[in-house]
């Protein structure tokens, strides 16, 4: 595996650019998109900054072994960040996330016309409820969106929408076995969805993290229970390749996210002042002084039911964003590296 930063992403009103968590991303007639995403650009969270979304559309080409950016001026319909996102033969799919306007179901599918050398926005039908952190894949054209989140819980939903026949809408399928967002979601080569991983949202303000891993097969609308990842992971990002593998890279194992959820339930219920301002100045702590995500690659085998670790990433690893096959290599734009922290760069993996 040989990585390098393929690019970093401009910044705003010639700023420096800050980089954004839950990107649209994807590849459309060999155009490379980076899209919307989220970031504080005043001060961090835990000192009372406030998140911004953006509407922003990067397009790259690849030039040689090199991202040209294009000199396209583009705007998606509105901000949106961590929407569930895949690239399809049709244009890159996207569905949910949220904004300042709160969770969304809006679905688009994103085309690049090389004649005129535009974006174009095609409106598909909503999703049956506004989700976010959301996952999605696609099989010839058939996209399928799993999980994510409402303003109350996790779901276990799964559904699909044929892009061939949009007219007939979402169709409900087997529900996951659990409800989860922030999840790895793959198709293999021989037709099966991966998913790996993931987080649940609970009611008392602490998480459930996942290890688990189940295999869906659309010709049995049946999920099956597959070897479980080496630890529980959230926020990953992951692809397939060859052969029924999956490939996930990084990802949260959870160890600083929980001690901030648990710290933040404490202060929720601690009445005496001076114990809750410890408790604010602990999370602060905690928050400021966040480690990173795992640097792990893993490696798992449909046929052999098996998991692996296979390297290590050698930048600071990103999440809550999406890996991309782009060509001969895997990119992975921009994300978050650290709480409240974003990257501005396009990590390339080139596999040999």
């Amino acid at each position: 595996m040989q990585w390098k930063i393929a690019a970093t992403l401009p910044g705003l009103q010639g700023t420096q650019s800050l980089g954004f968590a839950g990107p649209v991303s994807g590849v459309c007639n060999q155009i490379f998109m980076v899209a919307g995403g989220a970031n504080f650009p005043g001060s961090p969270p835990w000192q009372g900054g406030k998140k911004k979304f953006y509407n922003e559309v990067f397009l790259y080409a690849c030039k040689g072994d090199t991202l040209q950016l294009l000199n396209q001026q583009a705007t998606l319909p509105y901000p949106i960040s961590y929407p569930a996102c895949c690239t399809t033969a049709k244009g890159v799919f996207y569905a949910g996330g949220e904004n300042e306007n709160g969770i969304s179901a809006k679905a688009w599918l994103i085309q690049w016309d090389n004649e005129t050398q535009k974006i174009i926005f095609n409106n598909l039908p909503d999703l049956p409820v506004p989700v976010t952190n959301a996952a999605a894949t696609v099989i010839e054209n058939i996209v399928y969106v799993a999980g994510g989140e409402t303003t109350m819980q996790a779901t276990a939903q799964w559904q699909c929408l044929d892009l061939n026949n949009t007219k007939d809408g979402w169709k409900q399928l087997a529900d996951i076995p659990h409800a989860v967002s922030n999840m790895v979601l793959a198709a293999t080569d021989d037709d099966q969805i991966i998913l790996a991983g993931g987080r649940k949202k609970n009611k008392n303000g602490i998480s459930d993290l996942y290890a688990e891993v189940y295999a869906y097969s659309p010709s049995h609308n049946k999920w099956e229970s597959k070897a479980p990842l080496p630890y529980a992971l959230s926020a990953a990002t992951g692809i397939s390749y060859k052969n029924g593998k999956l490939l996930v890279f990084g990802g949260d194992q959870g160890t600083t996210f929980h001690q901030v959820e648990t710290t933040l339930a404490a202060i929720f219920t601690e009445e005496d002042e001076i114990k809750k301002q410890e408790l604010i100045r602990k999370k602060n702590t905690l928050l400021s002084q966040h480690p990173g995500f795992s640097k792990e690659i893993l490696q798992y085998s449909l046929a052999s039911n098996t998991w692996k670790a296979t390297g290590k990433i050698p930048f600071n690893t990103p999440v809550t964003t999406v890996a991309v096959k782009y060509g001969n290599c895997v990119m992975i734009p921009s994300g978050e590296i650290k709480a409240g922290v974003r990257s501005p760069y396009i990590l390339e993996l080139r596999l040999k």
